[in-house]
């Protein structure tokens, strides 16, 4: 029980209540992080930046190479696509030119070597040009009718159309009279030459129009030069004119 002194103070018996005050032995100690688990922290606005413009560099340099291989890889291809093409027209136009003096798969004895001919033209007049003789004409002639055979073409260039071929059969009744059909053979031809041979001085010489010899007649040329453009691109194809062939009989 509490007993009173003389001032009127209540005073705790001895035992009554423990003491609140800690002992001065005990000290608090700070917490320790476990082992294993790092602690914690953010990125640094630093770092954070730094990122960016890493981020930034890398992915301009990413662009930068696929659009330089985009523009290697197009314009190789466009080269390549103009390259078929020149050799196809050669090609096209040589096999014309064989077939036009191979007399075995001819009918009519107007076929051999192309020759110079005075050609009526579409638009008017006449032209001398380098002209032979298909038996069957070819797949680019378009016929308003049924096709003909023994068809007369004619090789030239024109500025708005590129080179072309003049043709129509001579089984057409008005052969004499008609206009001649036209077929482009390719656009990207600027011109047309013609390569002759000097035997006397051995030597050749190229020509942008049909010669005459010393008599005032046409002489047909060894060569003709195509040549090609298109854009910053030229080339220029030699076709070498055939010579009459021979061959053996059907039977």
């Amino acid at each position: 029980m509490a007993a009173t002194g003389a001032g009127g103070v209540a005073r705790a018996s001895a035992g009554s209540f423990p003491s609140r005050r800690p002992e001065p032995w005990r000290r608090l100690e700070p917490r320790r992080p476990r082992r294993g688990i790092p602690p914690s922290r953010a990125f640094t606005l630093v770092e954070v930046l730094l990122a960016l413009v890493l981020l930034a560099a890398l992915l301009t340099a990413i662009n930068q190479f696929v659009f330089s291989i985009t523009e290697a890889w197009t314009k190789n291809h466009d080269e390549f696509i103009f390259v078929q093409h020149t050799r196809a027209v050669t090609r096209h136009l040589d096999e014309l030119l064989q077939t036009s003096a191979n007399r075995a798969r001819a009918s009519t004895p107007n076929a051999g070597a192309p020759g110079v001919a005075e050609v009526v033209l579409p638009e008017g007049g006449t032209a001398d040009l380098l002209a032979f003789d298909l038996p069957v004409g070819d797949r680019l002639f378009v016929w308003p009718g049924t096709p003909l055979p023994e068809v007369q073409c004619a090789l030239a260039w024109r500025p708005d159309d590129g080179l072309v071929l003049y043709w129509k059969s001579r089984l057409e009744m008005d052969f004499a009279t008609a206009k001649p059909r036209m077929a482009v053979l390719s656009t990207f031809v600027t011109s047309l030459a013609y390569d002759y041979y000097d035997p006397e001085l051995d030597s050749w010489s190229t020509e942008g129009e049909l010669q005459k010899d010393t008599e005032g007649v046409f002489q047909a040329p060894r060569q003709i030069r195509l040549r090609f453009h298109r854009k910053d691109r030229d080339y220029e194809e030699v076709i070498v004119l055939p010579a009459v062939k021979e061959g053996l009989p059907a039977y």
